[in-house]
């Protein structure tokens, strides 16, 4: 004989089992569109790619300018300010402000590099630097800066809905830094 489960007994394993689904489906699908949205951060040329390439770019500037400049100050503030863009493990408000500082870092050294006669007459040195500053502006530019910020704050906005975002935020989901 089989041993029989009250009627409300198997309403609320029913009930149980239904929330833990609900519940579950709703932590997963945000934790899966923030990964979207990481994806656009740390991906292959994500914005973190960017950013690298940006403070690889003000490194190869260093190696120029130790060419004209022995022993600058600026020159050497350029270096500390890529190689601490390189480093990992900073939060998106550190590396916007120390890319601001790797902005105005670089274009003070191309200003001192291009007011050096030497610079100028070597047409090796003046290419490279030309070259150097349309990457750099180049990747200031690029369009992963404003399709991160716009995806972030789209996930941040749905992860504010009642109900099913106050759920996930509950399990662990968290918004998304915003790049700015």
């Amino acid at each position: 004989m089989k041993p029989k489960l009250s009627i409300w007994l198997a309403l609320l394993i029913s009930f149980i089992l239904v929330v833990f689904g609900l519940v579950y489906g709703d932590v997963s699908g945000y934790a899966d569109e923030r990964a979207q949205v990481s994806a656009l951060l740390d991906g292959d040329s994500g914005l973190m790619t960017v950013v690298g390439y940006r403070a690889s770019d003000g490194l190869n500037l260093c190696v120029v300018a130790e060419r004209h400049l022995t022993g600058d100050t600026e020159v050497a503030a350029l270096r500390e300010t890529a190689e601490n863009l390189r480093a990992d493990g900073q939060s998106l408000r550190a590396v916007k402000a120390e890319e601001d500082a790797l902005t105005a870092a670089f274009h003070s050294v191309i200003a001192k590099l291009n007011a050096i006669p030497n610079v100028a007459q070597s047409g090796r040195d003046a290419q490279y630097l030309a070259m150097l500053t349309a990457d750099f502006e180049q990747y200031g530019r690029h369009e992963i800066y404003a399709a991160y910020n716009k995806a972030a704050t789209a996930f941040n906005q749905k992860l504010n809905t009642p109900a099913l975002g106050n759920v996930a935020r509950f399990f662990g989901v968290a918004p998304c830094e915003l790049y700015e």
